[in-house]
């Protein structure tokens, strides 16, 4: 109350009012005052003027920052109080710089003792040569699909005049020139959607500046709205490909950007081919005919490269079979990487089953599998499609199949093999844990399962990178000769979590 008194005699001895008013006012602010328990509130409803805005660029005794100018060549450079925005997973292991872990330190910059300091050698945008700090393989996340990040720190200069600059490997995120007095930022951004787009980068423009950042964050605040311009869909479809136009790029050549498929064997066809049975897409238009009439090469296939992780996301996809594969061959699959290598066990894989009629999913979930090779079972496994289970389900050649997959990629809470702090650190998601696969077929759900989901090694003990490229394409192989024709529409990837059925169905 003692704050309460003084504050209220230097809001009276700024008025003359008679003395009714000011016993008025006096109870007012007593009855008001009475209301609360916190005495900081009187503070705030009474000496702020109500139009003032909340001081921003707050260094770390609460002075004053100056309004800083975003440069013209970056975006959501936004000096503010930590306060307005709600912490969230930081995506960095050590972005407190308790040692220098994690870190690549280059021109004689240190961490140590909750401090990176950096020492500039030219623009960031010149030479992986000229920057100061990195930390690679943030996300997977970022490959091939553009995602929003909210990068939080604060900084110092120390020395010099140029500019400090923070980056996403050669792309400046954020520019300005720091003061001397420690203030905390706010920069939001859009991933580059490509390769070498995961890796944050400090430094500045000159020779020698030296500036010191702490209490680093970088969050993953989901993906960046739809870019196919269908208003229609949720913002966070972040790819779809309804094949209207010719959605794919050419053979054995990288797809454009946007909802575009590579051709990875094989040429597509539509149906609207003089040649196709199939006249219509599943909603009339047009659907991309995958199938035999590539005679001659093992599979005819489209994948969409690092277009799925591990982390939770939802697949929706129109199936229809005018002539069926050889029994067990390949109609859909989210094929694993490691380390280069695309010889892993898919995650899920759609196969023509035994007999006429039937296909299964073939899914990862056995929690004593995880840790398996191909060499360690003596060659038994094959490494694309030996999963633990098969589901299996009827279907009726020349109709359409609505598909839709939820998935969440992990080794299951009884996990007990080698540690998965790296992995979980560079998917922002925790792998020894439950994960789950649910799947419906034309709305009936087939799949719920919780708990193992994915395999972590190769044929031959590569660890699995948590990238998934999801493939459609009929796959025979050498064995059975061209064999099928199958269709596809209407394929659709939702990532992150708060996706529905309706959101993916693909019959819509």
């Amino acid at each position: 109350m003692n704050c309460q008194k003084l504050n209220l005699l230097n809001i009276m001895k700024s008025y003359t009012p008679s003395p009714l008013v000011l016993l008025c006012f006096i109870c007012s602010i007593l009855i008001f005052t009475s209301c609360s328990k916190d005495s900081d509130l009187f503070n705030e409803y009474v000496l702020l003027e109500p139009e003032t805005d909340p001081i921003e660029s707050a260094d770390s005794d609460g002075t004053e920052g100056s309004e800083e100018e975003a440069s013209d060549e970056e975006e959501g450079n936004e000096p503010t109080d930590s306060s307005s925005k709600a912490d969230g997973e930081n995506l960095l292991l050590n972005g407190t710089f308790t040692n220098s872990d994690e870190w690549e330190l280059l021109n004689g910059s240190t961490a140590r003792d909750s401090i990176l300091r950096i020492i500039t050698s030219g623009r960031i945008q010149g030479s992986e040569a000229n920057w100061a700090a990195a930390y690679y393989n943030i996300s997977v996340q970022s490959f091939y699909q553009t995602r929003r990040y909210r990068l939080k720190f604060t900084a110092r200069r120390v020395a010099g005049s140029d500019v400090f600059r923070a980056g996403q490997r050669y792309s400046a995120i954020f520019t300005d020139n720091l003061t001397n007095d420690f203030k905390e930022y706010i920069v939001e951004f859009n991933g580059e959607g490509k390769p070498g787009g995961n890796d944050l980068v400090f430094g500045g423009d000159g020779d020698g500046d030296i500036f010191e950042l702490k209490n680093v964050v970088l969050e993953d605040l989901g993906p960046k709205s739809s870019e196919d311009g269908n208003s229609d869909l949720p913002t966070e479809i972040t790819f779809h490909t309804d094949f209207e136009t010719d959605q794919w790029g050419p053979n054995g050549g990288k797809e454009p950007a946007g909802n575009f498929w590579e051709v990875d064997n094989g040429l597509p066809r539509t149906t609207d081919h003089p040649d196709s049975p199939l006249k219509a897409g599943r909603n009339s238009g047009r659907a991309i005919w995958l199938g035999a009439y590539n005679n001659g090469v093992t599979r005819n296939e489209l994948g969409k490269d690092f277009a799925l992780s591990f982390k939770e996301h939802w697949v929706g996809v129109s199936v229809y079979i005018e002539n069926e594969l050889p029994p067990s061959r390949i109609l859909i699959q989210n094929r694993l990487l490691a380390n280069g290598t695309s010889n892993t066990v898919n995650a899920i894989s759609l196969r023509q089953g035994q007999n006429d009629g039937q296909l299964y999913f073939s899914l990862p979930t056995n929690v004593d599998f995880v840790d398996q090779t191909r060499d360690a079972l003596g060659g038994k496994w094959n490494g694309a499609g030996t999963n633990t289970e098969k589901v299996y389900f009827d279907y009726n050649k020349g109709e359409w199949l609505d598909i839709v997959i939820h998935y969440i990629g992990a080794f299951g809470a009884n996990y007990t093999g080698p540690d998965t702090t790296e992995m979980s650190r560079r998917l922002g998601h925790e792998v020894r844990a439950d994960g789950l696969i649910e799947i419906w077929v034309n709305g009936e759900k087939i799949v719920d399962h919780v708990g193992t989901t994915v395999y972590r090694y190769a044929k031959h003990g590569q660890e699995a990178t948590g990238i998934i490229t999801p493939k459609i394409g009929t796959y025979w192989s050498d064995a059975y000769a061209p064999q099928g024709d199958v269709y596809y529409d209407n394929y659709r990837i939702w990532t992150g979590p708060n996706g529905t059925y309706e959101d993916l169905d693909p019959s819509k």
